[in-house]
């Protein structure tokens, strides 16, 4: 639970949306190969873990390039994935483990295998379906370690839509307090159960007159807000 009502998360999320995608806008068009394999790597990353930890996973990982390589010998790039993986990564001025090395090296390997042997590159893969929700379709089903919130996270923030959700537990969580989502699970992880969810809230950003994948971006900020506020409340 957290301090506020529907009608005050529904509030404040509609206040930011127009703040998210005016910073949405002043980004560039499309990344560049070398960040898409990035914001690719750190989708996979981030799953079950803290995303801080992600990216800094996904940063060591981007250091070495290791993904950029046109190697298709999945198992020494497994290999090569896993020794970044499994050593510590500087987050905050404190030292961490990634908890998953060698499951998530194996995912990427596996990954950037498929990529290579669809396109030449991640862009041009991404370029050759007809619309996003056929690339997200393609990732869930041939990318090892992406879901449909991940697939989604990764063609969000690598600009390819923004109408496809990111339905994180901050989201489905404010769903729950709308009355829109009446679930116990804190994820989705059927594409076509996701889908029907993703309807329900597109619904919802369609009245407040904003992109789906802005508004889940807005609802996470304000969630994470929320929750901080409730816990001080409570000591």
């Amino acid at each position: 639970m957290t301090a506020y009502g529907p009608h005050h998360l529904a509030a404040a999320v509609a206040a930011i949306c127009p703040d998210v995608q005016a910073r949405i806008g002043q980004q560039a068009a499309r990344p560049e190969e070398r960040h898409l394999w990035w914001e690719l790597s750190a989708c996979v990353l981030s799953s079950q873990v803290p995303y801080s930890l992600a990216i800094a996973a996904a940063d060591a990982i981007d250091e070495g390039q290791l993904l950029l390589t046109r190697d298709n010998d999945t198992d020494r790039l497994t290999q090569r994935l896993t020794k970044v993986l499994s050593a510590p990564l500087l987050i905050e001025g404190r030292k961490r483990m990634y908890r998953f090395p060698v499951a998530r090296a194996r995912h990427l390997a596996a990954t950037r295998a498929v990529v290579n042997k669809k396109a030449c590159s991640l862009q041009a893969l991404l370029e050759s379906f007809e619309d996003a929700a056929l690339a997200r379709a393609w990732f869930v089903r041939h990318a090892p370690g992406l879901g449909p919130k991940q697939a989604s996270m990764f063609l969000r923030n690598a600009g390819v839509s923004y109408d496809l959700a990111v339905l994180d537990r901050h989201v489905l969580k404010y769903m729950s307090h709308l009355g829109i989502y009446e679930r116990p699970a804190i994820s989705i992880a059927g594409l076509a159960e996701y889908r029907q969810h993703e309807d329900t809230l597109r619904g919802h950003a369609d009245a407040m007159n904003c992109p789906v994948g802005i508004l889940d971006w807005a609802i996470w900020i304000v969630m994470r807000v929320a929750r901080r506020e409730t816990e001080k409340l409570s000591v």
